[in-house]
């Protein structure tokens, strides 16, 4: 089978869709992948270091203002002519997109050469882009049950994120505490706010470091281009690094605070970890925070809004739970039974469908 994905824009949209390929050359080795995308964005850089064939071309975002949707619409023209001659060139069984405006000339292109086309949703609040195309495709996969009110026109199957089925995989070697000089033995929580950090969270985590119960340890992973300067020193049961390995990490905590992104979301449940969310409220549609009430109403994670956070607040939700090991356990049972571990597997098997179909 013959597999063309569009993937950009954020780390969002990418991980997962080489998250699918990467499962999709581990089940049939004799499968091609070629990616399209954003020539002038991260997924230029990072989908052919992984080995994959790629696709570039510039085009601007669907912004608003007069003057940005006419650039807009005339970059979704001139995507879309560039991917009909790229897939008459290449002819795949089937087309993947992953949300990002990058997707539309794609989707669109595949759409009108009768070549079968999924997209995949990995928000609670579905993008522009994917709910723009749902209409014309022959599948949409989706993570959450709110989508289907925001694609009514699509053909949904919930089978959650690719990453899951990586993230499922994942194990713990206790020598990960080591090298950081802290103990295996004793139970650890960590903190993770993104590869980028979080300026604002950072500050109230420091100020919290003072209020820990010194019972467990605490790794805190700032983000590698983090602004803010952590007055904390990195010693004694907290240290404090630019990046961890996240899903070794939530195999081996005790207790995770993170953001609510979609791949961490995945990540959570298919390892079944207890965690505290703090979802980002700098993201379109406020959507990280409906992400996170899934599992919050689930009983599978407690939330706190950037906009209630406070040092005593977080030390207190971390102290408490820690001091209950028989919530934390039922917290990630929860998270657990809420995990979609064969998203990838699934996805691939309606792909097959939509192949043999035509």
């Amino acid at each position: 089978m013959k597999v063309m994905i569009a993937a950009g824009g954020t780390g969002g949209h990418i991980y997962p869709a080489m998250a699918l390929a990467e499962v999709l050359k581990e089940k049939y080795s004799d499968s091609e992948i070629v990616f399209f995308g954003s020539d002038n964005h991260m997924e230029a850089n990072v989908i052919p270091a992984a080995g994959y064939r790629f696709y570039g071309i510039e085009m601007s975002g669907m912004n608003s203002g007069i003057i940005a949707k006419v650039r807009s619409a005339l970059s979704l023209i001139r995507g879309e002519f560039f991917c009909m001659k790229m897939l008459k060139k290449e002819k795949p069984d089937i087309c993947v997109g992953f949300g990002n405006y990058i997707s539309v000339p794609f989707i669109r292109a595949a759409h009108r050469q009768h070549i079968p086309t999924m997209i995949h949703e990995q928000n609670s609040f579905a993008g522009k882009a994917n709910r723009f195309v749902s209409p014309l495709c022959d599948a949409a996969v989706t993570c959450y049950e709110s989508n289907r009110e925001q694609m009514p026109k699509a053909n949904i199957r919930m089978l959650g994120n690719p990453e899951a089925t990586l993230a499922a995989r994942t194990e713990w070697d206790p020598s990960m505490l080591s090298e950081l000089g802290l103990d295996p033995d004793i139970p650890f929580v960590v903190f993770m706010m993104g590869s980028l950090g979080s300026s604002s969270v950072s500050e109230v985590i420091d100020q919290a470091c003072a209020l820990f119960d010194p019972s467990f340890q605490v790794v805190i992973a700032a983000g590698k281009d983090n602004e803010y300067e952590f007055r904390t020193p990195s010693k004694g049961n907290i240290r404090i690094v630019p990046y961890v390995d996240g899903k070794a990490m939530l195999k081996g905590c005790a207790l995770a605070v993170t953001r609510a992104g979609a791949t961490t979301m995945a990540e959570i449940g298919a390892i079944g970890c207890a965690s505290i969310l703090i979802p980002s409220p700098y993201v379109q549609n406020n959507h990280q925070v409906y992400n996170a009430l899934e599992l919050v109403e689930k009983d599978a994670a407690v939330m706190i809004e950037e906009k209630d956070l406070t040092a005593e607040r977080l030390a207190g939700e971390v102290n408490r739970l820690m001091e209950n090991e028989e919530e934390r356990q039922r917290i990630r049972a929860n998270a657990y039974q809420a995990g979609r571990r064969e998203a990838a597997d699934d996805m691939i098997k309606w792909m097959e469908e939509l192949v043999n179909e035509r």
